[in-house]
């Protein structure tokens, strides 16, 4: 059991929640954040994948190669959508539509359905001015995006935003932008080398206030023959603002996979 501080005394059905002296009774504060008891919290999981971490210098986990670009946009505009496969369409047997998640020209969340066209550019309705989550809604009979489908820009195109790698149906990045509505509490980090490649791996988070460079917050290291998962628990969480870029980098010894993750309580501002 954990007392917490209870600022609000009602549920978001409207039901008492129950108190001592003041202090919100509950054996798991992050799983009622999850059923929606706690209101305006929320919690924001991020996960990412890179399956070739270079030997030449900190790339990004995201699938896109390299460094992620899609910090690097400075206004907001429309996105092409694309996939390497014709197979994902419409009316085709890899995926149909997919659900496109950013912040708008304010920063304000905001969330798009897109029907694919195959190897055929679509644009999407709304602006992006970030855009770091991207999820399959539809597919046909194999259920599964054929092609990686990327997501850029459409005037910037250098800024690519996110690719879903194929086969996986979601976008795979260890990025993310806290909104300008809400305050960020980082609590938990974890990274792990994800096949059997021989390597040692620096790992590390990078961290961008507003109107300011990234900083790094935190390297550890991780060896395919001895410690290969490191994870990160804050008793005190790290506080993100609004606006907030963050991510996490490896540097591996030999080229190799990595995996990583992170965990995110938003709270309203």
């Amino acid at each position: 059991m954990s007392l917490l501080r209870n600022t609000n005394t009602h549920d978001s059905a409207g039901n008492p929640i129950g108190s001592v002296e003041g202090f919100l009774n509950t054996g798991n504060f992050n799983l009622e954040i999850a059923k929606g008891n706690v209101l305006g919290h929320s919690l924001k999981s991020k996960f990412g994948r890179n399956p070739a971490v270079g030997t030449t210098g900190f790339d990004t986990i995201w699938n896109g190669g390299g460094k992620y670009t899609g910090f690097d946009a400075v206004v907001a505009e429309t996105v092409t959508i694309v996939s390497a496969s014709a197979d994902d369409a419409s009316a085709g047997t890899g995926l149909r539509t997919l659900r496109l998640y950013g912040l708008d020209t304010n920063g304000v969340e905001q969330t798009e359905d897109i029907i694919l066209n195959g190897i055929t550019v679509v644009t999407s309705t709304l602006l992006y001015l970030r855009l770091d989550t991207a999820k399959g809604l539809t597919a046909g009979t194999l259920g599964y995006n054929v092609g990686d489908i990327s997501i850029a820009q459409s005037t910037t195109t250098a800024v690519i935003f996110a690719v879903v790698p194929a086969t996986y149906n979601s976008t795979m990045i260890a990025a993310y932008t806290i909104p300008s509505n809400k305050t960020g509490y980082l609590i938990v980090q974890r990274a792990a080398i994800a096949n059997k490649n021989a390597a040692t791996v620096a790992i590390r988070m990078q961290i961008r206030q507003p109107s300011s460079v990234f900083n790094v917050a935190g390297e550890a290291a991780m060896n395919s023959v001895g410690t290969g998962y490191v994870e990160q628990i804050f008793p005190v969480p790290q506080t993100l603002p609004a606006m907030t870029d963050l991510f996490i980098e490896a540097e591996a010894s030999a080229t190799v996979a990595v995996s990583a993750f992170f965990d995110i309580i938003l709270v309203d501002n």
